[in-house]
């Protein structure tokens, strides 16, 4: 599975963690948005410091993962999310795309996440130097999001944090 080996490869050795309570993509959403008693659903970054970060501003967090191994509250894959429709009023996509069993799969993950937000996607992706990871260009991700609003962003072509909303659909 290219979760495993991946988080097993680049998780397990974060050194981001060490210097940062919070991710860029999140620092970017508290620019917007006051998460105070927010629902959010944090789907990615395994060592939960996204969602430990906003549970100390008072939001109520929910983490998610596809492999167990993380510890997750919910176990899922993003192109299949265990939720009603708008449950939540953020999602965070942190590092999820590129981790994904297929590119094929990035805009049913991102149909998932307009349907079960009220208010942003937070999506962060980067490039991943290793031999199993999906490359992708910044054109190809920023070209799955018409029908996202980008609210702010921070875009370099080795890493892209976007918060979003949907548009009309």
């Amino acid at each position: 599975m290219r979760i495993k080996i991946l988080r097993d490869h680049y998780c397990a050795r974060c050194p981001i963690v060490k210097r940062s309570p919070r991710s860029t993509g999140v620092k970017l959403l508290l620019g917007v948005a006051d998460v105070r008693s927010w629902r959010v659903l944090d789907f990615g970054c395994s060592n939960w410091r996204n969602s430990k970060y906003l549970e100390s501003l008072g939001a109520y967090a929910v983490r998610m993962d596809a492999i167990t191994d993380t510890k997750p509250d919910v176990v899922a894959y993003p192109t299949h999310l265990p939720f009603r429709d708008k449950a939540f009023d953020v999602v965070l996509y942190t590092h999820v795309l590129m981790f994904l069993e297929s590119k094929s799969h990035w805009p049913s993950a991102l149909e998932e996440a307009a349907r079960i937000i009220r208010k942003y996607l937070v999506l962060e992706t980067y490039a991943v130097n290793h031999r199993g990871a999906i490359s992708y260009t910044v054109d190809e991700l920023l070209g799955l999001l018409d029908g996202w609003e980008v609210v702010r962003r921070n875009v370099r072509k080795d890493m892209q944090n976007l918060v979003l909303t949907p548009g009309r659909r």
